[in-house]
């Protein structure tokens, strides 16, 4: 009966240590799968961010043409307005010369 106690007994330490070798592979078949479900996941947010900051250099980029187009024209409407009274000053100029002139040989 001894015998058969020890045989039971190591019988039952052969079948624990099976099932633990078993618990600790499948415990690395897990932890192997969550890394790389986390890789993978890590890999499609990045992809994810660069798309969402691609976007916003896009709509900054569009809005910085938008801005500079509006400084253009209002530029181009200042440079306008400065020609035109700067070509009536020269009419002013040119009506004050010749008045001066027609007035001295007048004399």
């Amino acid at each position: 009966m001894a015998i058969s106690l020890l045989k039971d007994i190591i019988s039952v330490e052969q079948l624990a240590e099976q099932k633990e070798q078993e618990a600790l592979k499948k415990a690395r078949e897990i932890v192997a799968s969550a890394r790389k479900e986390a890789s993978a996941l890590q890999a499609e947010k990045e992809r994810e961010a660069e798309r969402e900051a691609a976007e916003i250099v896009r709509s900054y980029e569009q809005k910085a043409l938008k801005d500079i187009e509006e400084l253009r024209k209002k530029v181009q409407k200042e440079c306008q307005d400065i020609r035109e009274k700067a070509d009536k000053k020269i009419e002013d100029a040119a009506k004050f010369i010749v008045g001066r002139i027609v007035t001295r040989s007048d004399r």
